[in-house]
């Protein structure tokens, strides 16, 4: 399971202080996206690209749908909407893919806020590899 003692704090931290979005989300181990209501990325942390292997510039601006295979896009895309519209989310493991194309596991949990960036809604994904958590 993903540290939700460590995901609370960076959540409540947003809560508190969402212009320190961008220095927040970097002051974890934890990897973190942060995608709009259309599902594309508008920011991630130096621990979201070693995950996945891409370079920030890569992903932002592009929909989070990169990341997952072909097969649960369909899934995915109805997920993300359906958090932007409700908020919440179930802590989970899915399947993702890596640039190079290796299928990797991953643990999440999530966040909403409204109040970050031009304070529309944003989910906000918290990501560690399966196979690095206790």
């Amino acid at each position: 399971m993903i540290n939700l003692t460590e995901t609370k704090r960076i959540k409540d931290s947003i809560n508190e202080h969402p212009q320190r979005v961008l220095e927040t989300i970097e002051s974890t181990k934890i990897g973190i996206c942060i995608t709009d209501d259309k599902g594309n990325f508008v920011a991630v942390n130096e621990a979201y690209t070693k995950v996945y292997g891409y370079e920030k510039n890569e992903l932002i601006g592009n929909s989070f749908l990169m990341v997952v295979p072909s097969e649960t896009k369909g899934q995915m895309t109805y997920l993300h909407d359906k958090f932007i519209k409700e908020k919440r989310e179930i802590a989970k493991q899915w399947t993702v893919q890596r640039k190079d194309g290796e299928l990797i596991e991953i643990v999440v949990d999530t966040g909403f806020s409204d109040q970050i960036f031009d304070r529309t809604p944003h989910k906000i994904t918290f990501v560690q590899r399966a196979e690095d958590v206790l």
